[in-house]
This record gives structure tokens, sequence and C-alpha cells, in this order.
């Protein structure tokens, strides 16, 4: 079997499970270029200025800007954060930038309601929104936020971002460019977790067990995978003297129907909008799309996938996949999420299906960056500059990762310090096989601990407000992989293969996605309801094809004649005009 042969390579990810579950609402973070340690006296470290001897002198002190500032910051509160105003990270960035930073905070149930009412009502806002949500597009018409453009582009200002930025992408305005709103001007700052695991979620995962039992390898092909799901429910493969193994158990349009679209057309989001060559269109209206109907439409048509599919709930598919006989040959998802964790290490996956034209790709859903969780600056902060330094500095390596792992020194450390320090008994039992040069970078002494404590801490914000943390640090964590018992032996070898299946992802991406379109109000109010329609003829009309009630052939022409009805050509014309706001 593919699965028992590939190297386990990523097999230390078992810390996301045994050690401190790191995927789950969390992440990691980058380096940085103003250090919240010990850089120079301040607490900073300056940017160098080239060609000049007396650089140290010349080099931009962020504390010129900061040194006395006060500034008021908007937050929600969380039962686990005992007090924003003592807590370390404000202690922290106070002392690095000479700033005083006090909090208001809000309920957080009803904390975007409330901050919306101000600034529909004219109220006097604090300097700075953390966590402003989506809605805060819609507060640059009231005039409220500052632009931040100018900081983005002074490599002074933004050296916490822009080193984030690189890090992550290899280009140091990156940030910028995918935060730039339609009217060209940035007005956030980003709370940015890079995931690989988010970022290619799509798989399927078949079961070994009956693979071998057919004498068949893991599927590569369309034609592959269609006889090994059909031989599944041609077979008593749980040998219990019924016929109810399923090929593909899944539930209703989904992610699994783009799955099994992409060998033909890609498809994977919303509206299924593809881009070649900078042009944008839909997957839904081309030849491909109709033979991938007609691909799919076979496994209904042949009862390699029962007709329920369409229509039966989440507890529905549950009850099929986690049954106690199994009859799942095959099922879509990030991995395999029932309790059984054995069953789970017997479902190897495949990342992606080759098409008749030989196109093979991955589902990619890129993880940007945004200013929803992070912050903005209001047009009432009486200096906006020094506000930024704030934000920016918050984005550095070390409070990005302080903001959801704890106190450095203390709940982690860099991989050299902690090893230096002795904190770990046996540092040859840690270690990462995922980062670009094999290298641990920081080590985290418990942070399932940490994270999912009961009692209120005093460290950090919980990952509110701005921080910026790239896929290298979130792999390069140096984790647990000796195991002493079979439970944690088996989990171990479940997140290697789920780690494996993400990492492999990454060979078959596209060249080309319609990753950030940004709309001015107007185009998007123009569309709402075009796009609403046409969603949900889509979906009632994919579902009509695929059971049998719609003829694909006969009604093909009809089905195209209704998409320009709707509006198809109005939607292609915004999409197109806010793609090429950006790329």
């Amino acid at each position: 079997m593919k699965n028992k042969t590939l190297k386990r390579v990523f097999a230390v990810l078992l810390a996301c499970v045994m050690l401190m579950s790191a995927l789950t609402g969390c992440g990691n973070d980058p380096s940085n270029t103003t250090e919240p340690e010990t850089k120079n006296n301040e607490g900073t470290e300056a940017p160098e200025t080239e060609g000049t001897e007396d650089s140290a002198e010349s080099a931009f002190d962020p504390r010129s800007i900061t040194e006395g500032v006060k500034l008021t910051i908007a937050a929600p509160e969380d039962t686990l954060i005992a007090d924003y105003n003592t807590n370390k990270t404000t202690l922290m960035i106070e002392e690095a930038l000479g700033v005083d930073l006090e909090f208001i905070t809000f309920p957080s149930a009803d904390y975007a309601s409330k901050l919306n009412v101000m600034v529909m009502g004219g109220d006097e806002l604090p300097d700075i929104i953390f966590k402003p949500g989506s809605g805060y597009t819609n507060w640059v018409a009231e005039d409220v936020l500052v632009d931040l453009t100018e900081y983005y582009e002074n490599p002074d200002y933004s050296a916490n971002i822009r080193a984030g930025s690189e890090r992550a992408t290899g280009d140091s305005e990156y940030v910028q460019k995918y935060m730039t709103l339609a009217d060209g001007k940035v007005y956030g700052i980003p709370n940015w977790q890079q995931d690989p695991g988010s970022e290619v979620q799509q798989k399927i995962w078949v079961y070994e067990p009956w693979l071998e039992a057919l004498n068949m390898e893991v599927p590569q092909t369309t034609e592959d995978f269609y006889n090994y799901c059909k031989a599944v429910a041609e077979t008593d493969l749980n040998g219990n003297g019924k016929n109810d193994e399923i090929g593909l158990v899944c539930r209703s349009i989904g992610n699994w129907f783009d799955f099994l679209m992409t060998p033909y057309v890609y498809a994977h989001e919303s509206l299924w909008r593809i881009v070649e060559d900078g042009q944008v269109s839909f997957a839904y209206t081309t030849d491909e799309w109709k033979e991938g109907l007609k691909y799919i439409r076979s496994f209904f048509a042949d009862g390699l996938m029962p007709s329920e599919t369409l229509t039966q709930s989440s507890d529905q598919y549950k009850a099929l996949l986690f049954a106690e006989e199994c009859v799942a040959g095959a099922f879509p998802g990030w991995c395999f999420s029932g309790s059984d964790a054995y069953r789970r290490n017997e479902y190897t996956y495949i990342v992606a299906l080759e098409g008749p034209s030989g196109q093979k790709l991955s589902q990619y859903a890129p993880v940007l960056p945004k200013a929803n969780s992070g912050a903005v600056i209001t047009t009432d902060c009486e200096n906006p500059a020094a506000a930024f330094l704030v934000c920016d500095y918050m984005c550095s390596e070390v409070i990005s990762l302080t903001s959801r792992y704890g106190e450095q020194g203390v709940d982690w450390d860099f991989w050299e310090d902690a090893v230096n320090s002795k904190k770990l008994a046996n540092p040859e039992d840690f270690g990462t096989q995922l980062s670009s040069d094999g290298e641990p970078k920081f080590v985290c002494y418990d942070g399932t601990g940490f994270w999912y404590a009961t009692e209120p801490q005093n460290v950090c914000y919980r990952q509110i407000g701005p921080i910026i943390r790239d896929q290298e640090t979130v792999i390069s964590n140096a984790l647990l992989w000796k195991t002493s018992t079979d439970e944690e032996a088996v989990k171990l070898d479940n997140e290697s293969i789920t780690w494996n299946s993400i990492m492999e992802a990454q060979d078959y991406l596209p060249e080309e996605i319609f990753d950030y379109a940004p709309m001015t109000i107007e185009e998007s109010e123009k569309i709402a309801d075009i796009a609403a329609t046409m969603k949900t003829y889509l979906n009632e009309t994919i579902s009509a094809f695929l059971s049998g009630d719609k003829d694909i052939d006969a009604e093909w022409d009809a089905y195209l004649a209704e998409l320009d009805k709707i509006g198809m050509n109005t939607l292609l014309e915004v999409y197109q005009a806010a793609y090429d706001r950006v790329h």
C-alpha cells in the first residue's frame, strides 16, 4: 500500500494531539525585525540604515514617536484573560515603546454590535479597536478609520509586518497587497496565522483493509476511484452477509463534489470561479463541467453512492461513517475524525485524482491576512503613527508566539534557549522534520495545558489583536516524537498520516485561483441578490442532474440559458474588476 511505503517523516506532529493540540484554535508564528526582547536598551531593535558609518545613530527609533503617548484600546472580554491592563503582554509593549496603554473592554457576546452602535452614533471611539470584525469595511464610509497605507509603505513603521510577510511568502509587501480594499487603501493590521492544514483540507480517505482484500492500489485516476467504489459496493467486504457497503460516504453537495469535479475542471470555492491568465470565468459553464457531472452521476446511477447522499443530514452521514461494522469504502475530509482511533489509522488518503485530460489538482484555499480579528485605528486617535507602531510591534515573532503559547522562558522557548537552559530533560525525544532545514525553531512546554486552562491567565491576549505567524513556524515547533504506549503510537501514526497528506497536497496546487477580490460597497450591493439566486439555482440543478431528475445532455442548453437569465454576466463583470484590483 502507498501509505505504508511512505516515510513517516512527519510523525513528529504527535504533539498536535498529545502535547498541545496545536492546530485547534491556535497556530504558530514567524520571526521579526523588532523583537520584544533585549535587543537594545529600549527593548527594540531598530532597522539598519545602509551606506552610512553612523547608521546606529541615524537608525529609526520607534520610541521617538511612541515615548509618553497614551493610547486607548477596545477589546472583547475574555474570561480567560484576567486583566488586559496589567497583562504581561501589555507591560512588554509599554516597556519596549514607552507608551501607556489603557484597555476598554466590552462583553464578547455583543462586542461587534456595540462597536457598530458607537460608530453609527458618532460616539468618540478608542484609539485602537481589536477584533473589529468583517463589518469594519463599512466603517470606512463613515470616515472613522485611519488610512494606514503610508505606514505600511514606510519600512521603519512596518518593520515587523514586513518581516512576517517576508517569512511567510518571500514578499515583504504581501500583507499590504492582500489587505488593500477596493479604494486602494489599507485600514487594518492583520491577525494572520498561516496553516497548511487549513489550506488543503479536502481529500478522499479510502479504507486500506478493503484495498488489500480487493488486491487494489490506492486510486490515482478518476477511473481507478470509480472501479474501487464499484468493487466495494458489489462485495461483502465486512463479512456480515449484507449488501451494506458504500463506495463513497458523504452528504449533500459539498467538498466531495468539488474533489470529484476538479479532475475535469478546477472547482473549489463558493461559486466555482476559476482564473486562467488573469481572466475570471465560471467552471460550471464549461464542457469539462458537463463531463464531470456525468462522471459523478455514474456513482449514483450505478449504486456506488446512495441517492440519500444529496439530502441526508450530518447525523445520518456520521452514523454511516462511524458505524460499528465498517460500511464506508471512502469518505471526504481533512482527516478521519471518529472516536475509533484504530480504525482511523486504517484509512489512507488521496490528495487529488488525475482526470481524463491528465489534470491533477488539489483543492487550495490560502489563509490570507485579514483585519477582522486584528486591529484598526480610529480617526479619534491623536497619534495614529504611535498606534500603528504598537500594532506593528504586536506582529513581532515573540509577541505573536506569546499570544498563543504563553510566556517565553516559562511556557515556551526558542529551541536553543530551551536546550541551553536544560528545561528539557531529554531533548533527543523532541524534534521536527517538517521545517525547511529540518531543525526545530521553538518548543512549547505545555501548549495544551496553557491554551485549555480553565483559570484566567494574565500573560497574553489569547490571539486577540494583531499577530503574524507563518507556516514555517507552525511546522518547526519541536514536538515530542517518542511514544511509550500503544495508544500514543496510534495517535502518532494518525497524525503522521494526516500531515503526510497535507504536505503531499502541496505538490498539486493550482497556479491561479480566485483568492482575493475586494469589492466596493456598490458592487457588493449590485450582485448580492444575483449571487444568492445563482447559488440556489446551481445547488438545485446539480442535485437534479446527479439524481437523474434532469438529463445532463438534453437539458444542458436550457441550464446555460437560465444562468444568463439570472445574471451570470453581471457577476462575472464585477468579479473580474475586483480581481484586477489586486492581481
